[in-house]
């Protein structure tokens, strides 16, 4: 027996009589993931377990069978595919495709900075996967590169959508606390806790200024410091911290790439691409321009900040889906007032980790 088996219980557990527990893949905040064996179906699982000390908070219960029924709800070859869910011993779980491979921070860690080509090359999954959400009607809330899983075949799908919230539903937000990773929150989910499709477009903007440039376009000591300067700070272009040796070369990062980004990630909800599908059209517009050789474009350029689709194509063909809403509480999940953002100071709060 393993020192992790005798501190981990359910290592070597049948969970609802099916589910064989066989090793421990990651452990968050709210559940544990572990690899499993379908008994029934004679495959490899990822299971998500909720923590023993949170299964009779109904708060957390309630995020956690949502995260399973919007999951559930997509289909795409880029969204990691939920198959099960239920409880055991008190304790709800999900069962999930299992990608064996790595995930994006890791190819992140190894490869930054990226070639324009590469970064927009990952970038346009990501959106694809994010853009089949938006069209159910899901906002992501928490896209992160741990987020992204690849598989050894090169499929990148984004995972946990335990942070998920369903546009078209009436959800509460949780009580005092900030849904997301701090390094890729949007400024609107910091003063007003709001989140629209837009938020997601935000984080895969800083996610892409991260692969072209290897850091991160909003850093603090902490985590409150970080948050304010998503809320007060425009990013820069990521070309002006691209490697020096790429100016000038194939490899630099053009105008649209710049404008791409700046675009995506603006402060200002109003300024970003609608949802991931519009950027998911101004990826694959650069991602053409590149490899036709076009180190700049400026009318390109202008083009990637239109925040609809131009043709209006897929916009009217696709079914309505993003119907208005009843607005949703502004309920700050900060101590921070929406109008003024003070300096950060010891402001008593919970924020999830910086990374």
């Amino acid at each position: 027996m393993t020192q992790t088996s005798r501190t981990d219980p359910l290592l070597g557990r049948l969970v609802d009589g099916r589910y064989l527990i066989t090793r421990r893949i990651a452990r968050g905040g709210m559940a544990t993931v572990y690899l499993a064996d379908d008994q029934r179906l004679t495959r490899t699982v990822a299971i998500k377990v909720m923590h023993e000390n949170l299964g009779e908070d109904e708060d957390f219960t309630a995020r956690f069978d949502r995260e399973a029924r919007a999951a559930a709800r997509l289909s795409h070859p880029n969204v990691v595919s939920v198959f099960d869910q239920g409880m055991d011993d008190g304790r709800p779980y999900i069962v999930m495709e299992y990608v064996e491979g790595s995930t994006l921070r890791q190819v992140m860690t190894r490869e930054t900075p990226m070639t324009p080509s590469r970064a927009l090359a990952l970038i346009q999954q990501v959106a694809e996967a994010v853009a089949a959400a938006h069209e159910a009607g899901i906002v992501h809330r928490d896209l992160k590169p741990e987020n992204v899983l690849i598989s050894r075949r090169g499929q990148l799908k984004v995972a946990d959508f335990g942070l998920a919230r369903a546009v078209t539903a009436h959800t509460a937000t949780a009580n005092g606390m900030l849904i997301g990773t701090v390094s890729y929150i949007a400024p609107e989910l910091v003063t007003h806790g709001h989140a629209d499709t837009r938020c997601d477009v935000y984080a895969m903007g800083v996610v892409l200024y991260e692969m072209l440039t290897g850091r991160k376009p909003h850093t603090g000591e902490s985590p409150i410091q970080v948050a304010y300067s998503h809320v007060h700070n425009e990013i820069s272009p990521p070309s002006q911290a691209a490697p020096e040796q790429w100016r000038g070369t194939a490899n630099a990062v053009p105008d649209y790439v710049d404008a791409l980004v700046l675009a995506a990630a603006a402060r200002q909800p109003a300024e970003r691409p609608h949802d991931a599908r519009v950027l998911a059209g101004h990826v694959a517009a650069a991602r053409e321009a590149i490899a036709q050789g076009r180190l700049n474009d400026p009318e390109l350029a202008a083009r990637m900040r239109t925040t609809v689709l131009e043709n209006d194509a897929l916009a009217t063909e696709q079914v309505p889906l993003m119907m208005p809403l009843a607005p949703e509480p502004t309920n700050p999940t900060l101590v921070f007032t929406p109008a003024n953002v003070a300096e950060p100071g010891p402001t008593p709060v919970a924020v999830g980790g910086a990374e």
